[in-house]
């Protein structure tokens, strides 16, 4: 499924993502959002563990063309079968609890979001090793 892409040029090219793929997650960031802050690091972590069930989708809004439904940054959809299934406007407090032990709300989030929409997902397959030669 891979890691996170960062821009889409048109609507048909998101539209084929969503087609193509199981699971699809995208963070809409801007970079004048102050709450979008960090979210790209903490968003790409998460979907690198994923990347096997979850096409991830890290966004700017300045080089996206607009999507319907993303109206502020930042903003977490997820399409399951090409159907939008969740859009959550504001995804918790960028700024880490100064308690090292608390996480991150936005960490907290994107974890649990990716946790529950990837369990009823199958891991892609690896890619199969070459097939032996035909017998001569």
């Amino acid at each position: 499924m891979g890691a996170a892409i960062t821009e889409i040029r048109n609507h048909n090219e998101y539209q084929q993502i969503l087609e193509n793929h199981p699971l699809v997650i995208a963070l809409f960031t801007s970079e004048f959002c102050p709450g979008c802050v960090g979210a790209d690091a903490r968003f790409n972590n998460i979907a690198e563990k994923y990347a096997d069930r979850v096409k991830s989708m890290l966004l700017k809004t300045e080089n996206t063309p607009r999507i319907e439904g993303v109206d502020g940054t930042p903003t977490l959809v997820v399409y399951k079968d090409g159907i939008e299934v969740k859009n959550i406007k504001g995804i918790g407090n960028p700024t880490p609890s100064t308690d090292s032990k608390i996480p991150n709300e936005q960490e907290v989030l994107l974890a649990k979001v990716f946790s529950e929409y990837a369990a009823g997902i199958p891991t892609a397959p690896v890619s199969p090793a070459a097939p032996p030669p035909p017998p001569r």
